[in-house]
């Protein structure tokens, strides 16, 4: 699957997402590492732990949220890529 996909498939199959929102700097990440042949490489998704949503303040099983990207990086090395939900320091 496209590197979008797999970031979709698990947000809206794990977390109870409806959809994701990539924001400019992310889908601009997803592009260049399609481009470089990175998109085989398996998804590690950085969030808050303390809500499955990326509001800290929501909790038990919320769904039906949008789930903001709002960047993608990646750890070639190590062999994933890590798109950043909502605001992760």
């Amino acid at each position: 699957l496209p590197i979008v996909e797999k970031i979709r498939l698990i947000a809206q199959k794990v977390y109870g997402a409806q959809d994701i929102e990539l924001s400019p700097a992310a889908q601009s990440q997803v592009d260049r590492y399609t481009r470089q042949g990175f998109g085989n490489l398996p998804i590690c998704m950085a969030k808050t732990h303390l809500s499955l949503s990326h509001q800290p303040e929501r909790k038990g099983v919320p769904t039906g949220f949008i789930l903001p990207i709002s960047d993608v990086r990646a750890s070639i090395g190590a062999g994933f890529i890590y798109p950043l939900v909502g605001t992760v320091s």
